[in-house]
């Protein structure tokens, strides 16, 4: 009990460093670059035989220059630790190294702010031997002190060191560390890098419109959440947030889609999940690079939930109150189907605007236009048949028998038969499939069980109905011919 109280301080410790480094940030600034050295054990430590150094840098954006340092056991170290959810600490490394964050961008934003914590425990005073001393390079001039706790040095506790007002090109902090002591530490945390943006893009309610959403995943398949850009912004990614809400309606599970200032452009799809492993092998991906897989995603219930789309600035540009109830009630197990936007104009919370994606969609269009969007749907119903022959051949040339259907409406199904020329039911094509706006059903002049029809002429019958008691029919003949045995 203890431990797990000791956690907690530990824990409330760094966010409220973190809160108080928020507070010095200026208002409306956004953040660039910050590091909080949340991936344990990066850096180096020593060995029992006393003069081996240990390194590992793997995955991180910085680097050290240890080149005047000794480590004489495995308890000296430079390295991260898990303490307080993470953390760049210094022990009895008797001699300076220099911490190098990598080199930033800041070409693009004004008035640049940078700060960091400085800490130290432990008795030590001697100031030639325990120090934290911060300096940044702008444009990859000389290096220069921050203006405030650029040097800290001895028993300080801990400070909050920053720099402000910078404009240039690029930026790189540099931190020079020591500390001589076995039962002492010097603490480099929470390394923040904001500024005003030059051109900023504002982000507005409705420039980004939840489109799709699967909920509801097969077994050890994954949820995911489309986007679409219905602006003509091309709109940061790091702007954008995804989040839930709990049993009090409060937001939770606030995720930010990226930390880079990647860019979606206008008119485009973007399907967020925690692991494409999780979606690729269930559906039909048209688009691999229309997928965005985050690090943090939120947890969607199977039954009912929301799903929020926030901006910079936390404010709501988007929500869907989703149920089960949404999907075409014909479906009684709604598993790996997913939930499709019909029409951008419409409200995103009217329920006539959703509908399940299409039978022959594979039931999702995670990344590109969806089966059920009203940009495709007709004044009225169409269904046409081509060719008049096909030989299921494989010699490139009609190969297949195509249905082609042109729907005023998502909500219709279909049921497709073939009967030969003597009028016997010999394959069924579609059984209570769920139509696109704009489908098609291809048969391949086969079986349900694979074996090839005979050559000869066939009758295809199209049934379309929809659940108000609508019913309508289509007729077709087609010729299959030249099958190669």
């Amino acid at each position: 009990m203890l431990l797990n109280v000791d956690i907690m301080c530990h824990n409330l410790l760094k966010m409220l460093i973190c809160l108080c480094l928020l507070s010095h940030f200026e208002l409306g600034a956004q953040e660039i670059w910050h590091e909080s050295f949340g991936i344990p054990d990066k850096g180096i430590w020593g060995d029992d035989d006393g003069t081996t150094i240990h390194v590992d840098f793997d995955g991180v954006p910085w680097s050290l220059n240890y080149s005047d340092v000794l480590l004489t056991s495995p308890d000296a170290y430079a390295k991260t630790v898990k303490t307080s959810g993470g953390r760049f600490e210094c022990r009895d490394i008797n001699g300076e190294l220099t911490w190098s964050s990598t080199v930033i961008d800041i070409s693009e934003y004004k008035n640049i702010t940078v700060q960091l914590v400085a800490k130290e425990t432990g008795s030590g005073k001697n100031k030639a031997n325990k120090y934290l001393k911060a300096f940044y390079r702008l444009d990859n001039e000389a290096e220069r002190p921050f203006e405030t706790n650029a040097e800290n040095a001895g028993n300080w506790g801990e400070n909050i060191v920053s720099q402000t007002g910078l404009n240039g090109q690029t930026l790189q902090i540099v931190v020079l560390m020591n500390n001589h002591y076995v039962s002492n530490k010097v603490i480099l945390d929470e390394i923040g890098v904001t500024g005003e943006e030059k051109n900023p893009v504002i982000v507005e309610p409705g420039d980004v419109l939840i489109n799709e959403v699967l909920f509801n995943p097969v077994e050890n398949g994954g949820d995911f959440v489309e986007i679409y850009n219905y602006s003509d912004k091309q709109i940061p990614l790091n702007k954008l947030y995804i989040a839930s809400r709990d049993k009090d309606a409060e937001l939770t599970q606030i995720y930010s889609l990226a930390s880079e200032k990647n860019t979606f452009e206008p008119e485009s799809y973007l399907a967020l999940t925690k692991d494409t492993n999780g979606v690729f092998p269930y559906f039909t991906i048209e688009c691999p690079g229309c997928f965005l897989q985050m690090d943090k995603f939120p947890s969607f219930n199977n039954d009912e939930d929301y799903v929020v789309l926030l901006n910079n600035e936390k404010k709501i540009i988007d929500e869907l109150h989703y149920t089960e109830d949404l999907h075409l009630p014909m479906f009684h197990d709604v598993e790996g189907i997913s939930l499709e936007r019909i029409s951008f104009s419409a409200s995103t919370n009217e329920a006539e605007n959703w509908h399940s994606a299409s039978t022959t969609s594979g039931y999702g269009t995670p990344g590109y236009l969806n089966s059920q969007s009203a940009t495709k749907a007709e004044e009225k119903i169409a269904v046409s048949f081509e060719p008049e022959a096909f030989s299921p051949n494989d010699d490139g040339y009609n190969d297949t028998y195509c249905i082609n259907f042109k729907l005023n409406k998502p909500g219709y199904l279909c049921n497709v038969w073939i009967y030969d020329a003597a009028g016997r039911l010999v394959t069924q094509l579609a059984n209570n499939y769920a139509l696109g706006t704009n489908d098609k059903i291809i048969w391949n002049g086969r079986h349900k069980n694979g074996t090839r029809m005979r050559i000869g002429v066939y009758v295809v019958l199209v049934e379309i109905f929809d659940l108000s008691g609508s019913v309508k029919h289509f007729k077709d003949g087609v010729v299959l011919t030249d099958i190669l045995e």
